[in-house]
This record gives C-alpha cells, structure tokens and sequence, in this order.
C-alpha cells in the first residue's frame, strides 16, 4: 500500500527530476484518493481557498497544500489538494487524512504532487521512500560519536531518540576531542590550533575535524546540543546555527572534551 494514499497503490505520472524535484502521483490506474501523512509530525504550513491557476509560480503555483515537519527533521509537501483537512500546529499521525487529491494551483490534471525535503529543507528525491519510512524515521536512531585525542581513538556511538532526546553524551571527561561524526544531520567544527571553522559535512559520508586539532567550537543543524569544557563545566543549550555567541557550541580557546545532542 502507498504511505500517502489511503487506500489503493499509487501509480507516478512524473518523476523527480532537476527541473521537478517531486514525485506527480494519482491512484492506480489513473483515479483520485485521499491523501495521507506520510509519518507522524506537525503540520507547520497550510495554504487553501486556491483554485486551478495554470501559470502560477511560488506557493500559488501548489494550491492547496500541507507541509509536514517529521520527527527526525525531515518535511514532506502534499499539493494540488482539493481541500484540506487540517490546521496549522496540528500534530498528525501516519495514515490521518490531509485532504483529497486534486488540482488546485499550476496543474494540468488531478494528482498528487509529493516532496520530500531534508533536514536542511532542501528538496531530495522521494521515489524510495513511497513505501518505506524516511530517513532516520521516528522508528529509528541517530547516533553520534567523538574521537578522543588522548587516547588517539573514536570513542563508542552514543544514540540519540529521534522523538524524546537523550541525556547521554559522548566522550571522556578530561579528554579533549578532536573529530566529531554524527548520522544524517549536518554539521562542522571549530579547529583550537587553525583558529577556523572546517567544512561543514553531511551524515557519516566522512568526519569534521583535524584528529590531532583538538575542537573548541561546534554547529550541528536541527538539533539541541551543547559541549563540556575540559576541566569546566556543560555549557548552555544551543539550538541555531550562526555567527553570534549563541549561534554555536563552545568558547573559542577552549578545548571541548564531551558533546550532548538532542534532535528537535
């Protein structure tokens, strides 16, 4: 069954593509449904009152739609609604009804235009995930690990629930650290000895840091997080990303030698 239909399979009349980064879908063979919420979450946009508007760009050009943000941070789109059925602020379970499948907005015929997007909001392929849970889904774990640069090795991975966060933390009290890995969110590091941020990386697809630069400041995207200062002390929550004090982990000069991490 398709996670986004109520009932029925879906059949795609259009696939993700650089110039359509969605998935066009209608009931098989060729019909209407209702559609459905992919996966728990809260509904953090909707848009009604919209009618076919061939043309239209922007939001417009979605008609009535529902926007989704899930449990591991990840968003799904439903548009070209017919109505919709629920609120902003709602909190949404797998299977609830959204609204039925139409053709408001810039479409040419009744379907479903799906969208998945990641944690940074940035629109990704959807086509694998019709069937299956999302990456990281609320049935699965985050997990994270620092490599200890006293021992000159990666420490354990820590896990991190997707829906209620966890008070574990990773590292050696003592200890500074000096890379840091962490599934699927995106995130970079501080350098002590280059005085700069490294790039910014994405998932396990490698590590930031220089192992033998100890860290003393850190970002991570769609997460709480927090550092302990070695010989110091756990220093506030901290969850954004920029250039002011609160817009990161950590004090400049200051070897970080544990890391905290809760998802939002």
């Amino acid at each position: 069954m398709s996670r986004v239909l109520k009932v029925g399979e879906h059949q795609i009349t259009q696939g993700y593509k650089s110039s359509h980064k969605a998935v066009d879908l209608v009931k098989y063979k060729n019909q209407a449904g209702m559609i459905v919420a992919h996966s728990d979450g809260e509904v953090i946009m909707v848009q009604t009152g919209k009618k076919k508007a061939i043309g239209s760009t922007g939001n417009a050009s979605y008609g009535n739609f529902v926007k989704i943000k899930h449990n591991n941070g990840y968003y799904t789109l439903y548009a070209h609604l017919e109505n919709v059925l629920v609120k902003k602020g709602q909190f949404v379970k797998k299977g609830d009804s959204l609204g039925l499948m139409g053709e408001s907005g810039n479409a040419y015929g009744v379907h479903l235009h799906f969208e998945l997007r990641d944690t940074s909001d940035n629109r990704i392929d959807p086509t694998a995930y019709l069937d299956n849970d999302l990456p990281g889904s609320e049935n699965s774990q985050i997990t994270y690990q620092v490599y200890d640069k006293t021992k000159a090795k990666w420490l354990s991975n820590v896990k991190v629930n997707v829906t209620k966060g966890i008070m574990a933390y990773a590292g050696n009290f003592g200890n500074p650290i000096s890379g840091l890995a962490i599934d699927e969110l995106i995130y970079r590091v501080h350098d002590k000895i280059k005085n700069k941020w490294l790039p910014i990386v994405q998932g396990r697809a490698g590590y930031a840091g220089n192992l033998g630069n100890s860290i003393d400041g850190l970002q991570i995207e769609n997460a709480k997080y927090r550092v302990h200062l070695v010989n110091g002390k756990w220093l506030p929550w901290v969850t954004k990303w920029d250039d002011t004090n609160s817009g990161y982990a950590g004090i400049f000069g200051q070897e970080i030698d544990a890391v905290q991490i809760k998802t939002i």
